[in-house]
């Protein structure tokens, strides 16, 4: 359940049983910079940053466009409703999968703001402490084929529940101390009925982001992972 806060053209959804009410200036990036716990975080389009928001670790992101549209505008979309933004439908799925016993961030607060016929946005979401993506780990170590095996079981049970992930890379699953995998950023992602060709085009996304990042930046990848991470994902029902 969820309570929503309509002030003028700016729309905050957060869990009915916070104790502590979410306003605008807790999505604005700027309000954070001279606050304790602040931080800028490095991955995906920029955007992100470690807060402490009612001493609780947190993490805020604004949504950034990515693609040849971000030379138009790097951070408005088209409005056609708040139920259909893209927090909106983020903060739902995230809900879901954490009901449904995926390791994922708890969201904490989604905003919209609208300008005409346009609108910008931003996601709070849980700190996952003493994480690292698995870009940052394979750069430092080897990753035990166990492990591998364990990503591709954590990938089908997810796609099997119908989650589809739309930019599933190496900077978008993270791993803690002991080896525990999470899966972050479900911007655009969807719930699909049932298995059939598109979890395909998931794992592909993966695989090729992690042959880009090793030629960026020498990995500790080698294709047997690759092998071990199928042989997990194949050996799940």
């Amino acid at each position: 359940m969820s309570k929503q806060n309509q002030l003028a053209r700016c729309y905050i959804l957060q869990d009915e049983n916070a104790t502590n009410k979410l306003e605008r200036q807790h999505f604005d990036t700027d309000f954070w910079r001279d606050k304790p716990g602040f931080s800028e975080l490095d991955g995906g389009r920029g955007g992100s940053a470690k807060i402490e928001l009612h001493g609780q670790a947190a993490v805020l992101r604004q949504y950034r466009r990515g693609g040849l549209i971000r030379h138009i505008s790097t951070d408005r979309y088209i409005w056609f409703g708040k139920l259909r933004s893209r927090p909106w439908r983020e903060w739902q799925m995230l809900r879901q999968a954490s009901e449904a016993g995926l390791p994922v961030a708890k969201p904490l607060g989604a905003c919209v703001w609208r300008s005409g016929l346009f609108y910008r946005a931003a996601l709070i979401t849980a700190f996952l402490e003493g994480t690292e993506t698995l870009a940052e780990r394979l750069s430092e170590s080897i990753l035990d084929q166990g492990i591998w095996f364990q990503l591709g079981s954590l990938l089908k049970k997810m796609q099997s529940l119908g989650f589809y992930h739309a930019d599933l890379n190496a900077n978008n699953l993270l791993i803690d101390q002991d080896s525990k995998i999470y899966v972050i950023d479900f911007d655009k992602g969807r719930m699909m009925k049932k298995l059939d060709n598109w979890q395909w085009s998931t794992l592909y996304r993966l695989q090729r982001s992690l042959v880009k990042i090793d030629r960026l930046k020498t990995l500790n990848y080698r294709d047997d992972d690759w092998q071990a991470l199928m042989d997990g994902y194949q050996s799940s029902l």
